[in-house]
């Protein structure tokens, strides 16, 4: 690890991270949460609650737990972030008591740092800090988004749903995210209401959380690649197996049939 009046820095290129906490509880009310820390919640919803999709439509099921987000998003021209991590520990310390009280209630709390795919970062992260959390009972992720514009590994997937408002909008998915909302093979179809089925839940919602950030012009998609539909589920007439290519051949005309080569 290089010390860091060693490091190479572009000048003027700002790269962005978040640091975050999450806790996942069996039973508490987010608000709960928030005011013994003192912290307004990026994203929470309450066990019991209806599930639904980062716009506010509403899926099939409710929440099996508490689920409750703080985020800081930090900018920096070099490399470091271990200062940030810091900072937030010493927001939460305070609160000691509380976060041991959530864990032995059956709860976990994550202290989160987010790469937002802006460029290279380094950094040692001291035993010290790491006591800090381990003291706190409060556990150490990572997570880590590629810029997958830049490398061109971008999917399409056209939006549609049953309000006579809907502007049919196009959203960029990376592979990864395509496939966690598509996961058979071949699959181009989708329902929001199968989406609480899909396994790896709280990645599918992070995927939804990411895909809805990056609308793209109609004009500028090359290619759909997939179709989700909400409020819609009566086209499962028609596309039982979840792919274009699979549809009822009563209701496509005889030059879709060809390319489909089912008539």
């Amino acid at each position: 690890m290089k010390e860091h009046d060693e490091t190479e820095v572009e000048a003027n290129a700002s790269k962005r991270f978040d640091v975050e906490l999450f806790i996942v509880h069996p039973t508490l009310d987010p608000l709960e949460i928030s005011m013994a820390l003192g912290l307004d919640a990026k994203f929470a919803h309450r066990v019991g609650e209806q599930r639904k999709t980062p716009n506010g439509t509403l899926l099939s099921g409710t929440y099996q737990d508490t689920r409750w987000r703080y985020s800081r998003r930090h900018e920096t021209p070099d490399q470091w972030f271990v200062g940030k991590i810091a900072e937030l520990i010493d927001c939460i310390e305070p609160h000691k008591a509380f976060l041991k009280e959530l864990r032995s209630t059956g709860g976990k709390t994550c202290l989160i740092l987010q790469f937002l795919g802006d460029g290279y970062f380094g950094d040692e992260i001291p035993q010290a800090i790491l006591a800090r959390l381990i003291d706190l009972e409060v556990g150490f992720g990572i997570e880590c988004f590629c810029d997958p514009s830049a490398a061109g590994e971008m999917k399409n997937i056209q939006v549609i749903d049953g309000g006579l408002n809907c502007t049919f909008s196009v959203f960029q998915a990376t592979e990864e995210e395509f496939a966690l909302l598509f996961p058979e093979p071949r699959q181009d179809i989708q329902y929001a209401e199968d989406l609480a089925l899909l396994p790896r839940q709280e990645e599918v919602e992070a995927a939804l959380g990411w895909i809805w950030q990056r609308p793209i012009r109609k004009q500028d998609a090359l290619g759909i690649h997939g179709t989700l539909f909400y409020e819609l589920e009566r086209y499962k007439t028609y596309y039982r197996a979840k792919r274009e290519d699979a549809v009822d051949p009563s209701a496509v005309n005889q030059a879709r049939r060809r390319l489909f080569g089912t008539g």
